[in-house]
């Protein structure tokens, strides 16, 4: 399901919201959690978990495809997720099925 059509669905389960606030209500939801991992905070997903971005200075460099030509690292980016444990359930339910 592309964002569009989560728009439609969720429009359509709550009959007293159109789309266009359905719209407006998740973009704006959207751009505060963008704006929270850009801090580098830890930010909960509703029914997933939390995730955490972070830049980190990098060192050492990269190899491409084996070659000469290599890379300094400047720096990086790392993402930390932690699933909670209902997600996890319902997730290896789906992948025992």
């Amino acid at each position: 399901m592309n964002h569009t059509e989560r728009i439609a669905e969720t429009a359509r389960r709550h009959r007293h919201l159109n789309r266009r606030l359905v719209k407006e209500a998740v973009e704006t939801y959207l751009e505060l959690l963008a704006e929270e991992m850009a801090q580098g905070d830890w930010v909960d997903i509703y029914g997933i978990g939390r995730i955490q971005v972070i830049v980190e200075t990098g060192s050492g460099s990269l190899r491409i495809k084996g070659s000469s030509t290599s890379l300094t690292l400047k720096r990086r980016l790392r993402t930390k997720l932690r699933l909670f444990e209902a997600f996890k359930e319902k997730r290896y339910k789906q992948d025992s099925l």
